[in-house]
């Protein structure tokens, strides 16, 4: 365990290149370049900035841990961090303060990250599996005709054992849409169905649609 002071020890070749990143404490003498004096990281070192590896804002107030202005992907990114030190660093400890109490166990902001990072990897599953149902069409503007949309049995990057005819997919109540592959035949489709709208000017049943430009 660090306390914040015996942590701004660490800023030096010295006594090593530490910094600590949501609470969790690594040696990066090894990037001395980067990390030590003069070193376009340096700021990092001797403190948990856990906000700036975000917002790339060094002045005092960048240089904080609280990151609670940051939206769920930005905590995502700023984990992913937190994974690349793990990787490529020295893990030293934890820093007593915002998320580990003095005995080293998480506290409620630790607790606070753990949800949202939970969250977002349930919406990622959950908007991959609609992706899997509704794969997104191939799409093509063309300054002559307009914007082609068209199914594979690949397209959306997803591989399925069926084409599927391109429609408008509203995936919320706020008008916004994307076109998605469908299978009129399925069970999705059907308990769906609202939620689609065929292309103006496009046969129902083909598997590629033009929306023309208007040409005035």
């Amino acid at each position: 365990m660090f306390t914040i002071s015996e942590l701004e020890r660490y800023t030096n070749l010295e006594n090593g290149l530490y910094l600590s990143i949501l609470g969790q404490v690594f040696d990066v003498t090894k990037g001395e370049k980067h990390y030590g004096s003069g070193g376009s990281y340096h700021a990092f070192t001797g403190r948990d900035a856990s906000l700036a590896f975000i917002t790339g804002e060094f002045d005092e107030q960048g240089l904080t841990d609280d990151i609670s202005s940051l939206s769920m992907q930005q905590v995502k990114a700023l984990n992913d961090w937190v994974q690349f030190y793990k990787t490529n660093y020295i893990y030293k400890g934890k820093l007593y303060g915002r998320y580990y109490n003095q005995n080293g166990s998480p506290t409620a902001e630790f607790y606070k990250i753990q949800e949202k990072l939970l969250l977002l990897k349930k919406e990622k599953a959950l908007e991959e599996a609609q992706n899997r149902m509704f794969p997104p069409c191939n799409v093509e503007w063309n300054l002559d005709i307009g914007t082609v949309f068209w199914c594979t049995e690949r397209s959306g990057g997803i591989d399925r054992d069926w084409v599927g005819v391109p429609r408008m997919f509203f995936e919320t109540t706020q008008g916004s849409s994307r076109c998605t592959c469908v299978k009129l035949d399925s069970k999705e489709y059907e308990e769906n169905k609202a939620r689609f709208k065929e292309y103006d000017g496009c046969n129902k049943y083909a598997t590629k649609c033009i929306l023309r430009m208007n040409k005035t």
